[in-house]
């Protein structure tokens, strides 16, 4: 009777010390992940390239920028926002392309053994190509990327981009627009735009415009007839 009453003693201590066990193995699970993930974190890739802005012109060579270290076995994404779907969708992944466009590629080089470029170029350049691109490396765990904004813009050149005259004189002004063939081309001055009407060339006034286009340029010309002060 006697030894009896010790049983559920021993049964207690028994408990309590596979539940001090099992708890210190679980805590010390707890650390090991929480040292690896630390660890981890440490050696996760890194982009050192900032966001940043880019224009270029209509039919240009876009080269935009992804400077990358310790990327292992990790991989770079290029993707780019679609307005429609509010989403940013994949271009590439390494050196993989999912566009049939040929105009994208990636090029890719290293400067060290963890230190690489991976970017993205576009060749020829069309205003469909103007948007937000982001470069991206991600895991389950984590992610880092940047975003460059590409802004395309129609070359011309105005000449002459300043000019002196004598009151009293008349000025021409041409502005030619390259690899566009546009009959819409408008001179704002002031509050005024002077663009060219195919039924009324406006020769009553003191400033009109002419349109003309040949091979890839089109020209538009500003003539001011009797320049005065207020023309400035």
């Amino acid at each position: 009777m006697q030894c009896s009453k010790h049983e559920p003693d021993q049964h207690y201590h028994l408990f309590h010390r596979m539940f001090t066990f099992y708890t210190l193995a679980f805590v010390l699970i707890l650390i090991i992940d929480g040292l690896t993930t630390a660890v981890n974190t440490n050696d996760f890739p890194r982009i050192l390239t900032q966001t940043y802005n880019q224009t270029l012109n209509l039919s240009d060579l876009a080269i935009l920028t992804c400077h990358v270290t310790n990327l292992g076995n990790h991989h770079v994404t290029w993707l780019k926002y679609d307005r429609n779907t509010s989403t940013f969708l994949p271009l590439t992944v390494g050196k993989q392309v999912f566009l049939s466009d040929k105009r994208y590629s990636i090029s890719y080089y290293s400067i060290s053994t963890d230190n690489s470029y991976w970017n993205l170029e576009i060749y020829n350049l069309q205003l469909s190509d103007e948007g937000i691109y982001e470069c991206k490396i991600s895991n389950r765990r984590q992610s880092v990327s940047i975003k460059i904004y590409l802004y395309v813009q129609i070359p011309m050149i105005i000449q002459p981009s300043r000019l002196y005259v004598e009151p009293g004189s008349n000025v021409e002004l041409d502005c030619m627009i390259y690899n566009i063939n546009t009959s819409s081309i408008t001179w704002h001055f002031s509050s005024y735009n002077y663009k060219y009407d195919y039924h009324h060339h406006q020769y009553d006034y003191d400033i009109y415009e002419k349109y003309q286009h040949e091979k890839n340029i089109s020209k538009s010309q500003l003539i001011i007839r009797h320049a005065q002060p207020y023309h400035s």
